[in-house]
């Protein structure tokens, strides 16, 4: 069950919005991403949509008329529009015109420099072209940072809400920790995590890469490999188990997964945990406000060069949680972030060695005034079966 959270102040967000945006030299930011969308609307938006900010503190919502009434009375502070079948961009032009911004400087979700994924509503290119063809007087510029630089840092009531996110997490993951065992199926753990985490309020497990994931055996061992869709593979004796959360709650989003092992491990599984576990410390030690992202990621790796591993692991060690994972701070190497109080990251450590199996953290962890809270409860260590 979710509890009664703090009320959130959207005007606030918005306001906040606004001032980045002005503060930039912009007259507006459309924002086509879900990381903005639910932000500044409360309201769950799956589909095609977008929210312009201006300079001057206004803000509308375009979305997809199919799925519009629902959002309405979600959002009944929000001033929401809507377009059918394909005619997204020229609405959102049109909304531009008739706002007295179409020889303005408008900053869109283009691109995040230094991000492996995409993040979920990014303006697609041909939505790009279309824009630029409606708007051919506007300045049209990437501006993901106008939002990013606004949601970098929580404020209380989000981590009220991401706290309770990862509460979640432990309840899932220790309900399918509870059922690993030899023969029993993957896609019945993701089961039983899935309704775990359904029972104790979450509404959507958001990933694009499977929900709930579950791999056990040969599966964990894919070569820099990180998506573990559960299959029907039974799983087996001595081998490990990574079981991959993704509850969501209030719309917040936590991330998580604590590597399972059953049975007994050979000297080289040995080698590996040993070698995850001082990777996994380090990391969570280091996350400590002042720090530049990338001085923090070097020690990292410096635990897998000291193991023999580098060649197995990722050079990437997480990304930011909030109402989207694809956001900032992205904790590898071409960050240009420094460690923040008030940041919240899914830390992450992967390892994977093919024949052997692998190991993947993802910690929902929150940075404070001296040091690195972890949300979870559930240690960030091999668990036994």
């Amino acid at each position: 069950m979710i509890p009664s959270f703090t009320p959130i102040d959207f005007q606030a967000r918005r306001q906040r919005l606004a001032q980045s945006v002005k503060a930039a030299g912009f007259d507006a930011y459309v924002g086509t991403r879900q990381a903005g969308l639910h932000y500044l609307s409360g309201a769950f938006m799956p589909w095609r949509g977008a929210v312009i900010v201006t300079a001057n503190g206004d803000c509308r919502f375009i979305y997809w008329a199919w799925d519009a009434s629902r959002v309405k009375i979600e959002a009944p502070h929000a001033d929401i529009s809507t377009f059918t079948f394909s005619d997204f961009t020229p609405s959102v032009a049109a909304l531009l015109d008739k706002m007295g911004l179409a020889k303005g400087r408008i900053g869109i979700d283009l691109t995040h420099p230094g991000a492996a994924q995409i993040a979920p509503g990014m303006l697609s290119a041909s939505e790009y072209l279309e824009l630029k063809e409606a708007l051919p007087q506007a300045r049209i510029d990437n501006g993901v940072d106008l939002l990013d630089e606004v949601i970098l840092r929580k404020g209380p009531e989000e981590i009220e809400r991401l706290r309770h996110a990862a509460h979640v997490a432990d309840i899932g993951f220790h309900a399918g920790r509870e059922v690993v065992r030899g023969g029993v199926t993957e896609n019945s753990v993701a089961g039983t995590i899935e309704k775990a985490i359904r029972d104790a309020g979450s509404t959507w497990s958001w990933a694009i890469t499977g929900g709930t994931e579950v791999g056990s055996g040969h599966r964990t061992g894919y070569l820099h490999g990180v998506t573990q869709q559960a299959t029907d593979k039974p799983i087996g004796d001595n081998e490990f188990v990574i079981l991959d959360l993704h509850p969501m709650i209030d719309l917040y989003l936590s991330d998580a997964s604590i590597p399972v092992f059953i049975g007994k491990p050979s000297a080289k599984q040995r080698g590996l945990i040993d070698c995850w576990e001082e990777v996994a410390a380090t990391m969570v030690e280091h996350m400590r406000p002042g720090d530049s992202i990338p001085n923090v990621v070097k020690k990292g790796l410096a635990v897998f060069d000291k193991h023999g591993l580098t060649d197995y692991c990722l050079p990437t060690f997480g990304h930011g949680l909030g109402t989207c994972a694809r956001t900032r701070p992205f904790i590898n190497l071409r960050s240009k972030d420094v460690v923040q109080a008030g940041m919240v990251v899914a830390l992450g450590t992967h390892l994977y060695m093919p024949e052997v199996g692998g190991m993947r953290l993802e910690f929902p962890l929150l940075v404070t005034e001296g040091a690195a809270e972890p949300l979870m409860k559930t240690p960030p260590k091999v668990h036994f079966v």
